[in-house]
C-alpha cells in the first residue's frame, strides 16, 4: 500500500509539475488535467490541494518569488564589496534561468494578459520588490564609494534586471548563449556603474 505524501509533499509537486508544462507549451496550455497526468493523479486529486488554474499560477509567483529572494539572501552572505555581491546576484539570476526556465514564460504572460488583474498585480510586485532589493544593493555600494555617485541606482538596479531579458528570449533558440554570454554582459554593466 502506498503512503500517502504530505500536504506540503503534494502541493511542491504539483508546482514543479506546473513549471515543467509551462516550461514546454507556455502557461497558456496549463491545466488540471495536464498537471494530474504529470504528478500520476486523478483531476480530483488536486482540488485537494488547489482550488483550480488560478491559484496554482499564483503557487507558480510565490514560488519564483521565493526562488529570487533566496538568491538575494544567498548574496548577503557573500564576503566582499557591493560588485562582488552585485556579480554574485547576476550568476545566481542566470543559474535559475537555466534550472527553472518557466519562469520566464510566467513573467512573460502574465504581464502582457489582461485576464486576471490580482495574479498580474502579484507577479509585477515580485519583480517590484527584486528591484528594489538590487537597488538598495547599488545605493550602500554608492555610500561605500564602491559605485559611481553620478548613476541612477533605480535606473541601475532596471538595468541589471535588463541583463537577464535578452538571455532568456535568445537562449530560446540557442541554449550555448546562457554560457556563452553572461560573462560578457557582466563586464559592460561593471564598466558602467564603476566609472
Amino acid at each position: 500500500m502506498k503512503s500517502r505524501k504530505s500536504t506540503e509533499i503534494r502541493k511542491e509537486e504539483i508546482v514543479q509539475a506546473a513549471l515543467g508544462i509551462v516550461e514546454q507549451n507556455g502557461l497558456g496550455k496549463l491545466n488540471i488535467q495536464a498537471i494530474a497526468a504529470r504528478v500520476e493523479l486523478v483531476p480530483s486529486a488536486i482540488y485537494r490541494h488547489f482550488k483550480g488554474r488560478d491559484e496554482i499560477v499564483a503557487a507558480l509567483i510565490e514560488h519564483i518569488d521565493k526562488r529570487l529572494k533566496d538568491n538575494l539572501k544567498q548574496v548577503q552572505a557573500v564576503e566582499g564589496n557591493s560588485i562582488v555581491k552585485l556579480k554574485e546576484l547576476f550568476e545566481l539570476h542566470v543559474s535559475l534561468l537555466k534550472e527553472e526556465a518557466a519562469m520566464p514564460s510566467v513573467l512573460y504572460f502574465l504581464l502582457s494578459s489582461e485576464r486576471n488583474p490580482e495574479l498580474k498585480a502579484s507577479m509585477l510586485a515580485t519583480i517590484v520588490s527584486y528591484v528594489k532589493d538590487v537597488k538598495e544593493m547599488l545605493l550602500q555600494g554608492q555610500e561605500k564609494g564602491e559605485i559611481s555617485a553620478e548613476i541612477d541606482a533605480m535606473a541601475a538596479a532596471m538595468m541589471f534586471l535588463g541583463l537577464v531579458q535578452p538571455l532568456t528570449i535568445l537562449g530560446q533558440v540557442n541554449k550555448e548563449l546562457l554560457d556563452n554570454y553572461p560573462q560578457k554582459l557582466w563586464q559592460i554593466y561593471q564598466r558602467s556603474i564603476t566609472r
